[in-house]
């Protein structure tokens, strides 16, 4: 399974973005975790018209309740994290719209920029001091306050591609939400060994940045990957993990291409991977790429000619070009082109953590509180955000798999899409199936099983 991050580390004032990893999307919460501490169910449409008054519930009015944004709106890597807000408010307007809940509408109060991440503690400190928020949502470079926002009890949804994420020995993070459980770097899984073996990619080069521990990390663990699941019917024909940030890539496309790599995995961000395949093409090195981070319309738009034939893995959510769409797909392009004429991949993840929201809102009844809604969300086993993302078991998906392997996912699901004359096509398309669901125990040449999350089993 792969899962990305973007990772950016402060070098005397330099920013560098890593990629990637073939995590298994594994779980994560804190081995002490007490679950349900306040069990609640799902309230029903009377309930939901109640307005309770919530004295001392923090970011709650008798009208509204309050969310405040964080993101790295300023970046160095060209990441559309600010576009979280427009998906989190496209859903907030269907359930305005509708009357609110618990006669209160949902309100976005704050979108606060954490500068590349560099201040992302001090963003998440002054939201909790000033915003009188009840609840954060996050698309950041770095995460360094996720300590803070755990210690506040503060529910908080976020895109998930940092490892702050996890709970640590220390803070157990119980009150983070998202669309997936705490990642994994370096944990092995047989998705591309599984996309070399049907395209009979034999030669397979690496290369990511030295300069991000995470990236190699993720070379790493992408390495071992080809290793472990090839079937000792790939051989990893080039690796160099000691990229520059914005380096020259002419020598090693030469190395590549002297050692006759087929396909290349990135673990960088996506203004290098482009500098990359117009080296490749320029010095006539016709290998494919697999392009983690780039289930982008607008970078297909600008890029799709040179990528003709790369692999990219949507963030763990069905592609918008899978058939039948489900009603949810259908409800989210429709909500989201009231708000925005730039739909982007983390807008969706902002709906979709708008949704985790609501739910935990019906789940927490109405005398609910910060705690009885991360109470609710620790108690759902196999929560699927109404059928758009795996099911994912709360009551361990805090705890951190690189350091606890028996959390880690045996099952592995990541759709798949296909650049195919600047399009993006869903990969050996199942229609009404788009997750292609690989088993951890078996090679890259088993067949997996395709597989819908959604009511009624469509896209």
């Amino acid at each position: 399974m792969r899962a990305r991050a973007f990772v950016v580390l402060g070098m005397a004032g330099a920013l560098v973005a890593g990629a990637c990893s073939n995590s298994s999307s594994p779980k994560t919460a804190q081995t002490a975790l007490t679950v349900g501490k306040n069990p609640t169910t799902t309230a029903n449409a009377a309930a939901l018209k109640e307005n309770v008054p919530r004295p001392g519930v923090k970011g709650v009015t008798s009208s509204a309740i309050r969310v405040a944004v964080i993101t790295s709106t300023t970046n160095a890597v060209g990441g559309k994290y600010a576009q979280l807000a427009d998906g989190i408010q496209a859903y907030f307007d269907r359930i305005n719209d509708a009357g609110g809940i618990y006669g209160r509408k949902l309100e976005i109060v704050s979108k606060r920029d954490d500068n590349n991440g560099l201040v992302n503690d001090q963003m998440s400190t002054s939201s909790l001091a000033d915003d009188n928020a009840f609840a954060v949502f996050e698309a950041t470079l770095q995460m360094t306050g996720a300590d803070t926002l755990a210690k506040a009890n503060e529910p908080t949804f976020t895109w998930n591609i940092n490892p702050e994420f996890a709970s640590t020995p220390t803070q157990p993070h119980l009150n983070f939400f998202s669309t997936v459980p705490a990642l994994c770097f370096t944990c092995p899984g047989p998705l591309l060994s599984w996309i070399a073996l049907q395209n009979h990619f034999t030669k397979v080069g690496i290369i990511g940045y030295g300069v991000s521990s995470e990236s190699k990390e993720a070379c790493q663990g992408t390495k071992t990957a080809f290793q472990k699941y090839g079937n000792g019917k790939i051989k990893v024909a080039f690796f160099d993990d000691t990229v520059g940030f914005a380096a020259d890539l002419t020598a090693d496309v030469a190395r590549m291409k002297s050692a006759g790599v087929q396909f290349v995995t990135t673990c960088m961000d996506t203004n290098e991977v482009v500098k990359l395949q117009k080296e490749m093409d320029q010095q006539g090195l016709h290998a494919v790429q697999d392009l983690p981070n780039a289930y982008d319309h607008d970078f297909l738009k600008q890029n799709g000619t040179i990528f003709q034939g790369a692999f990219v893995q949507p963030d763990y959510y069905p592609p918008w070009e899978s058939t039948p769409q489900s009603p949810l797909t259908q409800q989210y392009l429709s909500d989201v082109k009231k708000v925005t004429n730039d739909p982007v991949e983390v807008t969706q993840v902002g709906y979709l953590d708008a949704i985790e929201l609501v739910d935990a809102l019906k789940g927490a009844g109405p005398e609910f509180t910060q705690a009885k809604v991360i109470d609710w969300m620790n108690g759902q086993t196999a929560y699927d955000a109404q059928g758009m993302i795996q099911p994912i078991n709360w009551t361990t998906a805090h705890i951190d798999p690189q350091a606890n392997p028996n959390v880690r996912l045996v099952e592995q699901c990541q759709p798949i899409v296909e650049i195919l004359n600047s399009k993006f096509v869903p990969y050996q398309n199942h229609p009404g199936k788009p997750w292609p669901c690989f088993d951890a125990t078996k090679g890259g040449d088993q067949t997996p099983t395709w597989k819908s999350f959604a009511p009624g089993g469509v896209g």
